[in-house]
């Protein structure tokens, strides 16, 4: 007769031992999980805990690696803006840069309102393009033909030597933004936040999107990509041949003005005091820069090199260095470091990543820098326009036309055309201030005047375009 052999096993990890064994189990030290049974049923609750273990282990060998992968690629996106990157642009095209164009709101995407071409002295109006509304935005130029957004509700196209209408598109809305040349395209958005691209022989949309929110910025395209902001808070980038969404930025306040484009990134400024610097490829925060309390930032961002200008309420003009990166906790530990400093805890005031320089001016800067000859100009809602050296923020000269100034300044070789609440445009030498001429229109000018073959081109609130030779 076979012998079956007992043995004792514990219920808890699977341990097998002699049946004369007593007291705790060797393995895992408890009283509770022995028992005596026959061999080869100890034998499978031995295997099964094995198993058991087995697949423990190796779910916590997963859980780690994902982990680490998680970590990593977190790293990756943060420090070094990889990993995961939206659609790519099914173009390279930009706005048109050549000479004697104009080709989006700011000539350049970096918003630098500078053109080489000399400013003519008005001695005749060539011709006048008359509106049934205020015109509040820049045209765009390029080639033989003006591209205007109108507040009546339309983009026409205006023969640049007559003024003649060659064109017009009904936009379904009012627009105060400026167009963007394109190729054969026009890129068009409006206040109820319709954005457009027409064919620029004949005014017909290729293709238009909806972002659903009012828009008041104009667009700026760079590398296949239109980059505008909205009432949503949020910097959109859409492809420029399909108009397709690539990616979207959520910044706190509403986005009213251009972005500036600066070597992979984009600058945007919203209305409260921060700039905000995404990745153009992926939309992904790079760089936070704040002005500090009451200091709005209402205006575009200027890019010179490796550094970006603007303007804030309470007088002032920052240059930032927007190749920085702002990590996490940066934010955190900058807000604590100023209040140890202020509560006497802290000798010295934290330095802000990117800061390079401010400088002080004469009331609110509330409209986009100019910038030329390595040098900063800046119109005040006082009347007071600045130069500062672009690399110190030393103060060249300061000139007060005792006038609200309402337009952003641009730099037509060595003078300055800024616009006036009092209808005018002014003309300043760039290298002293000094005036040397005005033009003046029968209302006032938010839009900046432009330069173009010679010609200057002034948009006006009387609902006039003046061509000026």
């Amino acid at each position: 007769m076979t012998t079956v052999e007992n043995v004792r096993v514990c219920r808890l990890c699977g341990h097998i031992d002699a049946v004369e064994n007593s007291g705790r189990c060797p393995s895992c030290d408890a009283f509770s999980g022995l028992v005596a049974l026959p061999r080869g049923e100890a034998e499978r609750i031995a295997r099964r805990h094995r198993r058991r273990a087995v697949s423990r282990r190796l779910v916590r060998v997963a859980a780690v690696v994902v982990v680490v992968m998680a970590v990593a690629l977190w790293v990756v996106q943060v420090f070094w803006d990889r990993g995961f990157r939206p659609p790519e642009a099914t173009t390279q095209a930009s706005a048109s840069v050549a000479p004697n164009v104009w080709g989006q709101v700011r000539r350049t995407p970096q918003n630098t309102g500078f053109t080489p071409e000399p400013a003519p002295y008005p001695h005749r109006i060539q011709w006048t393009f008359a509106t049934a509304a205020p015109l509040s935005g820049t045209p765009a130029v390029a080639d033989q033909h003006l591209y205007l957004i109108t507040e009546d509700g339309r983009t026409v196209a205006l023969d640049r030597q007559t003024g003649q209408l060659v064109w017009a598109y009904d936009n379904g809305g009012p627009s105060g933004s400026s167009p963007a040349v394109v190729g054969d395209d026009l890129i068009v958005a409006t206040r109820p936040g319709v954005i457009a691209a027409l064919r620029r022989d004949q005014g017909t949309p290729r293709w238009t999107t909806s972002l659903g929110h009012a828009v008041l910025a104009s667009p700026i395209v760079m590398n296949g990509t239109v980059f505008i902001g909205a009432a949503d808070q949020n910097l959109y980038a859409l492809d420029v041949a399909t108009g397709e969404q690539r990616w979207a930025f959520a910044t706190k306040s509403w986005v009213v003005s251009a972005v500036a484009y600066a070597g992979e990134r984009v600058i945007t400024t919203s209305q409260d005091n921060r700039i905000h610097i995404v990745g153009a490829e992926t939309g992904r925060v790079r760089l936070i820069y704040e002005t500090g309390p009451g200091r709005h930032v209402g205006t575009s961002a200027v890019v010179q090199g490796n550094l970006a200008y603007f303007g804030s309420f309470r007088g002032r003009v920052w240059a930032v260095d927007w190749r920085g990166t702002t990590y996490p906790l940066e934010r955190w530990m900058l807000f604590w470091q100023t209040n140890f400093f202020f509560w006497g805890w802290r000798a010295k005031p934290p330095v802000q990543k990117g800061a390079v320089w401010s400088a002080r001016i004469d009331g609110d800067v509330t409209q986009t820098l100019a910038i030329a000859h390595n040098t900063v100009y800046a119109g005040t809602h006082t009347g007071q326009v600045g130069a500062f050296d672009a690399g110190t923020g030393a103060a060249q000269w300061k000139t007060h036309l005792g006038v609200r100034l309402t337009s952003a300044p641009t730099v037509a070789g060595n003078t300055v055309l800024i616009g006036t609440q009092a209808g005018a445009v002014v003309a300043l030498d760039a290298r002293t201030g000094n005036p040397q001429w005005t033009f003046q229109t029968q209302g006032r000018i938010t839009a900046s005047p432009v330069v173009a073959g010679g010609v200057m081109y002034v948009a006006s609130h009387d609902g006039t375009l003046y061509a000026v030779k």
